[in-house]
């Protein structure tokens, strides 16, 4: 079954802490064309019976409802990442992070603690960020890949303050989980607008591939990738403050003016 090819192929183990980036779009495709189905309940719950009671499932929802239309529903605002987190809103034994823009939902053995964090900043060492790099989370991606997946290279940058982006702050109506309105504030590591920032993800993959802390692999001709995310850390903090991010963005300005006195 294509299920358990996926939990093989990418070396899915009991009491793993797993992020689960996903676009399951071809897989359902492929499956129709072999006259098969895609079930996003199957892939979760075979996910989730490897990994065991000891593992962690996390799959971003993240959303810019708060941050767009200064309002967040806990309950009702979808995420931007993909089905397969949506369809785990509404599944029995998930529950979502608190943060209105940089949410998660969580299934597992430490779904309580990553579920009550009340950081305001997106990737505060208080957030769910920090939680992935101190505790050994792999994130997998499924159907995707670095340059659309890997939002963890934000924590970084906010960790070394990087001169491309500033701490901005946010209000808006949070609707909570049990339906009560209040005003509240929030941080992001938003981009300054005059720099001009273009993404280029892939080629710190293709950093962390070659120093053996992530690896890609085909199921269905299907490009799927992992990385350790503790153990990547190290290397875009590297390429951030020694490399000015040569292999992680392209600038609209000139690099070396950008990072002057930055870094060493």
């Amino acid at each position: 079954m294509i299920y358990d090819e996926i939990i093989n192929k990418l070396n899915i183990e009991d009491g793993e802490k797993i992020w689960l980036s996903s676009d399951i779009t071809r897989y359902m495709f492929c499956a129709k064309r072999n006259g098969e189905e895609f079930s996003a309940e199957r892939l979760l719950d075979a996910v989730c019976e490897q990994i065991g009671s000891n593992g962690t499932l996390m799959l971003p929802v993240f959303s810019f409802e708060f941050s767009n239309h200064g309002i967040y529903d806990y309950c009702n605002t979808k995420g931007t990442c993909g089905y397969l987190g949506n369809f785990a809103l509404k599944k029995d034994g998930f529950k979502r992070t608190l943060h209105p823009m940089h949410s998660f939902v969580v299934w597992g053995a430490d779904q309580e603690r990553l579920c009550t964090m009340e950081n305001k900043h997106s990737f505060g060492e208080d957030s769910p960020f920090a939680y992935c790099r101190d505790n050994n989370v792999r994130q997998i991606m499924l159907g995707t890949d670095y340059q659309r997946a890997m939002t963890y290279v934000h924590f970084v940058e906010t960790e070394c303050a990087v001169p491309y982006r500033f701490p901005k702050t946010f209000k808006g109506i949070y609707i909570d989980e049990n339906g009560k309105q209040s005003e509240r504030e929030y941080l992001y590591a938003a981009r300054r607008l005059d720099v001009g920032t273009k993404e280029e993800f892939n080629r710190i993959g293709d950093v962390l591939e070659k120093k053996g802390v992530a690896y890609s692999t085909g199921i269905w001709e299907i490009s799927n990738y992992s990385v350790e995310l503790a153990k990547s850390y190290p290397w875009i903090r590297e390429d951030i403050m020694k490399n000015k991010c040569r292999n992680i963005y392209d600038f609209d300005v000139e690099r070396d003016e950008l990072f002057a006195g930055f870094g060493g």
